[in-house]
């Protein structure tokens, strides 16, 4: 009996496991959306990501995401491969990536924000708690 059930409920947790479906959202503010296309594009090709949101401000530009949950142990190289490419991708533009989950659940509150202003406060406020260390 016990083979029996071992044998029936794996297969479905496996299953709900194995999702591959990523979830990317790019706000942009200044309405460019060639820059968008191009962030969008940055985050879907790197295999390490499953999920993230980028607000594009002014000349900022706020990546939060998240890695897959067997690749913690690789989150501070997966900010910096991240990092590294879209600084050389906006040269002009200020860059900062971060995996920190409270970070990614702020950028996702900022998603559906209207006021322009607003979005660019709180990206300076969530660009200065990233910087500071505890």
């Amino acid at each position: 009996m016990k083979k029996m059930v071992f044998f029936f409920f794996v297969p479905f947790i496996l299953v709900g496991c194995s999702s591959n479906e990523k979830t990317i959202e790019v706000v942009d503010v200044l309405d460019d959306a060639e820059k968008r296309e191009e962030v969008r594009e940055a985050m879907n090709n790197n295999n390490d990501i499953y999920s993230g949101t980028a607000i594009l401000v002014d000349d900022q530009l706020l990546v939060a995401v998240q890695s897959k949950p067997w690749l913690d142990f690789r989150k501070e190289k997966i900010e910096q491969d991240l990092q590294t490419q879209l600084e050389e991708q906006y040269p002009d533009m200020n860059v900062l990536v971060s995996a920190d989950f409270k970070l990614y659940w702020e950028a996702n509150k900022l998603v559906n924000e209207e006021d322009k202003q607003k979005v660019s406060e709180r990206v300076e406020k969530l660009k200065s708690l990233v910087k500071e260390e505890t």
